[in-house]
C-alpha cells in the first residue's frame, strides 16, 4: 500500500498501473491480486487504512480540555500538510473524482459528519454561540487551506493561518 500511495500521489490514479505498483513494492503482479481484486480495491483499502490511522491519531490528541484538544487538532493538521503533502494530495485528488469512486463519497461523508459533530461538541463546551456553524466552517477551512497550500506552496501563509485559527477557536468564549 505504501508503494501504491507514493505512485498514485506522484502520477495520479489513472496513470498508475498495478504492474507499476507491484514493481515499486518489489512483488509480482500476480501476488498483488492475492491481496487485492483490482486497482480500485487496493485504493479502497488504502483510503480506509488512511482514515483509520487518522482516527487513531485524533484519538491521541483528545484531552479533558476542549481548548487544548482543538489546539492539538489544528497543530496536527498543519504539521501534516507540511510533512505529508503526498498523503493530502492523494486525498484531494480522490475527493475531486468523487463521482468515480462511490466508496470514497460514503467514507468521506461519514467521516465528515463524525468530525464536525466532534468539533461542534468542543466548541459548545467552549461557549461558542453558533457551534454547529463554526464546526462546519472549520471543516470547510481545512479543505480550502489544503487546496490553496498545494497550489501556492511555499508562498502560502500556513503559520499565519494556523496561529489565527488557534487564537480564534482554542479558548473559552
Amino acid at each position: 500500500m505504501d508503494a501504491a500511495f507514493l505512485l498514485i500521489a506522484r502520477q495520479g490514479y489513472e496513470s498508475t498501473s498495478i504492474a507499476q505498483i507491484a514493481k515499486k513494492a518489489g512483488v509480482s503482479k500476480g501476488l498483488m491480486y492475492n491481496y487485492f481484486t483490482s486497482k480500485e480495491d487496493l485504493l479502497e483499502k488504502m483510503v480506509a487504512n488512511a482514515m483509520k490511522q487518522g482516527d487513531e491519531t485524533i484519538g491521541n490528541l483528545i484531552t479533558d480540555d476542549p481548548a487544548i484538544t482543538l489546539k492539538n487538532i489544528f497543530t496536527w493538521f498543519f504539521k501534516q500538510l507540511r510533512e505529508r503533502p503526498d498523503h493530502w494530495k492523494i486525498m484531494t485528488e480522490l475527493t475531486l473524482k468523487i463521482e468515480k469512486f462511490e466508496f470514497i463519497h460514503d467514507m468521506a461523508s461519514n467521516k465528515m459528519k463524525t468530525y464536525v459533530s466532534f468539533i461542534e461538541s468542543m466548541l459548545t463546551s467552549l461557549g461558542f454561540e453558533n457551534a454547529s456553524g463554526e464546526s462546519k466552517l472549520i471543516g470547510a477551512l481545512f479543505d480550502g487551506i489544503a487546496m490553496q497550500y498545494f497550489v501556492i506552496r511555499e508562498e502560502y501563509p500556513l503559520e499565519e493561518i494556523e496561529k489565527y485559527l488557534i487564537n480564534k477557536y482554542c479558548h473559552k468564549q
